[in-house]
């Protein structure tokens, strides 16, 4: 070791800093890869063992580390750049799959080391020194990089034989599947849940559908009466849009009806939930509210946030709304079709009466207002 070294511990040439708080991979894996490091320990007569797995960002976080108790303590959780490791793999000399830095070889700069023991090396040909390094690269099938294995500390201090380097390209293989199978198995799911969102939002506007609508509504309906609140359902059918649609090309119409759910979604509040019912109709599920007047205020702004002009290439529409709502309070038990209709049948009161208004349903008949 250089005589003016204070401590053991190294950083990287980019100053990563240790990762904070749990590691950026799940527990399942965590658990595997602690077991595999374990292994290679007691099994190849290493004092260290420790496995840094790819990031998104391609750096590379220790998230397994077995063996020496300082090593762990001071690797665990060091996140190194995909440049600080391609440095060094890059200097480091092949021993089959695996890469050796041997502390003589000038160009395999020690400082890039994170951890070097403090132990004096035997006195033989073969010795293993301090600052060596061995590694075992983890690719998966198409040959990106998933990991790297690294190892330390041979129990008898000496360089590994041949037949150890076998056994740990064997133990490195094995990391790198359970590592792939974690990240696939992971993709599987991301996608999984994309399609599942994909399947509850309509194609051309991106809202919600009848799907999405009726899960919202069934969960508010399901939930127990003390965690309920008054919520409302505004049903939205626009004036003349079939005019404009029949007399226009389907452009026209298309961007009429992204730019309608676009402006109905920046005048909902957060937990609002906009969704196309279909053609020219949306339909907006209002939860939480405080009272009735709560409701009707994010009504008229609907209405007044459709009336706006609408302008495509050197055009302007002129797209008004008409509105049914219908409200359910906390005691109330009406179920999700039943809100529904009754949001229709106001909103075509309003169609009777005139457009650009709203009108809200109660038992006894509709209100325009």
């Amino acid at each position: 070791m250089p005589e003016d070294r204070n401590d053991n511990h190294r950083g990287p040439l980019d100053k990563a800093s240790s990762a904070a708080g749990e590691p950026t991979v799940p527990k399942d894996l965590v658990a595997m890869l602690d077991l595999l490091a374990q292994t290679i320990v007691r099994a190849l007569g290493f004092g260290v063992a420790a496995i840094h797995i790819a990031r998104p960002d391609g750096s590379l976080e220790v998230i397994s580390v077995a063996g020496d108790e300082d090593a762990r303590k001071k690797l665990l959780g060091i996140v190194h750049s995909a440049e600080v490791w391609d440095q060094l793999l890059a200097v480091s000399e092949p021993l089959g799959h695996l890469r050796f830095a041997d502390h003589r070889n000038a160009a395999a700069n020690q400082d890039l080391l994170s951890w070097i023991p403090d132990v004096v090396p035997i006195t033989a040909e073969d010795a293993w020194h301090p600052e060596d390094a061995l590694f075992a690269p983890l690719t998966a099938e198409g040959g990106s990089r998933l990991g790297i294995l690294s190892v330390d500390l041979p129990d008898d201090g000496r360089r590994p034989s041949p037949a150890t380097c076998k056994a740990l390209e064997a133990f490195a293989i094995s990391t790198a599947l359970a590592i792939e199978h974690d990240t696939l198995h992971s993709r599987a799911e991301s996608s999984e849940r994309s399609l599942r969102q994909l399947a509850k939002r309509d194609s051309l506007t991106g809202v919600g559908n009848r799907s999405m609508l009726f899960d919202r509504l069934e969960h508010a309906a399901s939930a127990r009466p003390e965690h309920r609140s008054l919520l409302a359902l505004a049903f939205i059918d626009l004036d003349s849009f079939n005019i404009i649609n029949d007399s226009h090309s389907q452009e026209v119409g298309d961007h009429i009806l992204q730019e309608v759910a676009h402006r109905i979604g920046t005048v909902v509040r957060p937990h609002d939930t906009v969704a196309r019912w279909g053609g020219d109709e949306f339909v907006v599920l209002l939860e939480r509210l405080d009272d009735v007047a709560d409701g009707l205020l994010v009504v008229q702004r609907i209405l007044t946030a459709v009336a706006e002009p609408i302008r495509y290439r050197d055009q302007a529409f002129k797209v008004t709304a008409s509105l049914g709502v219908a409200f359910c309070r906390a005691a109330d038990k009406v179920a999700a079709d039943e809100l529904v209709r009754q949001a229709d049948s106001a909103m075509y009161r309003v169609q009777r009466a005139g457009t650009n208004a709203f009108a809200v349903y109660d038992a006894i008949g509709d209100l325009a207002l």
